[in-house]
């Protein structure tokens, strides 16, 4: 069970602030020439998605707060709600939402929108953070050391399967999601990747990699989907 709260979000600071740019750049393809940023409050994390987008790129920020997006001096911003975003049809190639789908009154329908707003094979990628009870796994370090940074394989335990229902519902295509852990020391994302999965994306022989008994731990969960 998570808790995806408002009561999370100051928790994407530091010492978790470059582990979440991170996971969020990794999920977001780059040279997009028109990008939304649903729900971007001051800002903050807009400057991030500008790294992805094309050199000319038309960045714009949505939120609620008239006085959030008045000191937002990062991004261009309209006044909206995400359940109706002031934005015409498929004029976007790119949506972002971090730390702020929780807080959505009527998130499928905010879903929808996103949908509506972006381009054919145009890319939604939602961040959020929550305390999840997981196991982690303890794989081989001779498997851990042959990892990039970032593994598009599924969290285990079913960590993903709402975000995978939720967006396929929705009318995306392909969804993906990643989990990284955002306390402690482990491999932020590895130790909640089952490993018959990592086995299969980096080729080798099935490993065995023991588990940990159900704990809660702060997780940050990026999902990504094509319209």
């Amino acid at each position: 069970m998570a808790r995806n709260d408002m009561a999370m979000i100051p928790l994407l600071s530091e010492p978790y602030l470059p582990r979440v740019r991170q996971a969020l750049l990794d999920a977001t393809p780059a040279g997009a020439r028109v990008a939304i940023d649903v729900g971007c409050g001051h800002g903050v994390n807009t400057v991030w998605l500008r790294e992805r987008c094309a050199a000319d790129a038309l960045l714009i920020g949505v939120d609620c707060d008239v006085s959030a997006l008045r000191a937002a001096s990062t991004v261009r911003g309209i006044a909206g709600d995400a359940s109706a975003l002031p934005l015409r049809d498929h004029c976007a190639d790119l949506i972002w939402c971090v730390a702020a789908f929780a807080l959505f009154a009527d998130q499928q329908r905010a879903l929808a929108e996103m949908r509506r707003v972006l381009r054919p094979a145009g890319t939604l990628v939602i961040a959020t953070a929550g305390t999840y009870w997981v196991r982690l796994r303890r794989h081989p370090p001779e498997v851990l050391n042959g990892l990039p940074p970032s593994v598009p394989a599924p969290p285990a335990d079913g960590l993903g399967d709402e975000w995978m229902m939720r967006l396929t519902g929705a009318g995306f295509h392909a969804p993906q999601v990643r989990a990284y852990l955002l306390d402690g020391d482990e491999p932020a994302q590895a130790a909640l990747i089952d490993g018959a999965a990592l086995a299969d994306y980096t080729g080798l022989l099935p490993f065995s990699s023991p588990m940990t008994d159900p704990e809660p731990r702060l997780l940050w969960l990026v999902v990504s989907a094509s319209a």
